[in-house]
């Protein structure tokens, strides 16, 4: 399915205003995309997730233009690239004109206790949201447990297991009911 350019937009200018980082935007992201509008899966904003986690630039950034892509092509990656960024650039100039006023503020010590708390919440209710599916027993459990014990008790280093567990999930996953394309499924009922 293919979105407006304006449609991608709004979506992903007002993700761009979440606070709390990643997460945060991602459980916007999360209500607009499968929520409210059932454009992907669970399982899909899971997977663009991981893709924009291993590229090198910010995460939100190559999941934007994953999204992008995918429901406008080449121009959608741009408008959704774009509308991401806007908001985080406005912030970060606003932020930093204003903190010279803020920190001889009394109001500057109230952040810890009024605005970070609520961050957390945004990330830890995303987190338990889009994790609930794989917090059960399965092989994809049983292989983040084993890499999450390998770079924690042996300091293996976390691009190599990247790049074993993309290719051991090709083969170990391969044919599982997950592992098939979403749009095949729709087009055999």
């Amino acid at each position: 399915m293919r979105l407006t350019q304006r449609e991608l937009f709004a979506i992903f200018f007002r993700a761009g205003w979440g606070f709390g980082g990643g997460l945060g935007v991602l459980a916007l992201l999360e209500d607009e995309l499968i929520t409210r509008r059932g454009l992907v899966t669970r399982d899909e904003l899971r997977t663009l997730h991981g893709m924009g986690r291993i590229v090198p630039s910010g995460t939100m950034t190559g999941v934007a233009v994953a999204c992008g892509y995918r429901f406008g092509g080449l121009a959608g990656t741009v408008v959704a690239l774009t509308a991401m960024v806007l908001p985080a650039f406005t912030l970060i100039v606003a932020l930093t004109i204003g903190y010279d006023y803020l920190r001889a503020s009394p109001l500057f010590g109230l952040l810890p206790f009024t605005l970070l708390p609520a961050a957390i919440a945004i990330i830890v209710r995303a987190a338990l949201r889009l994790g609930q599916d794989i917090f059960r027993p399965s092989r994809e459990l049983a292989v983040a447990a084993a890499a999450f014990a390998l770079t924690l008790l042996t300091g293996f280093s976390p691009v190599v297991l990247l790049l074993a567990g993309g290719l051991l999930g090709t083969f170990l996953f391969k044919g599982s009911p997950r592992a098939e394309d979403p749009g095949d499924a729709e087009a055999n009922t």
